[in-house]
């Protein structure tokens, strides 16, 4: 079960690190124009900031007991860390491999014509 925690750490501590700030930019775009988006943009600024709170938490947990093996509450708080970090990484996913086929204006100042 540690390995399940050191995983649990690894990805709510880079769930919003990596991508999350191209991500938000992009739904930023969108914002005012498509319902979903502007539900998008709350459920991933509230996913990223939970996974990164839940991820220092977890990984302080995990230092305090580093040589014994983890108590059950602290299975389940990893298990829930691991969620909530797998649906911000999800929500990051989708928006940056979706974004290219939208038209989104300020987009197009970076488009290379080469």
């Amino acid at each position: 079960m540690a390995a399940d925690l050191v995983t649990a750490i690894v990805f709510a501590l880079a769930a919003a690190t990596l991508g999350g700030p191209e991500a938000l930019r992009l739904l930023l775009d969108l914002a005012g124009k498509n319902p979903a988006a502007d539900v998008a943009i709350f459920v991933g600024v509230i996913c990223a900031v939970t996974s990164a709170v839940l991820g220092a938490m977890l990984l302080v947990r995990f230092i305090r007991v580093a040589g014994s093996a983890p108590d059950r509450a602290t299975e389940r708080f990893a298990r829930v860390t691991l969620t909530v970090a797998v649906a911000a990484i999800f929500l990051v996913a989708v928006c940056l491999v979706a974004a290219p086929s939208l038209s989104i204006p300020a987009a197009d100042k970076f488009a290379c014509s080469a």
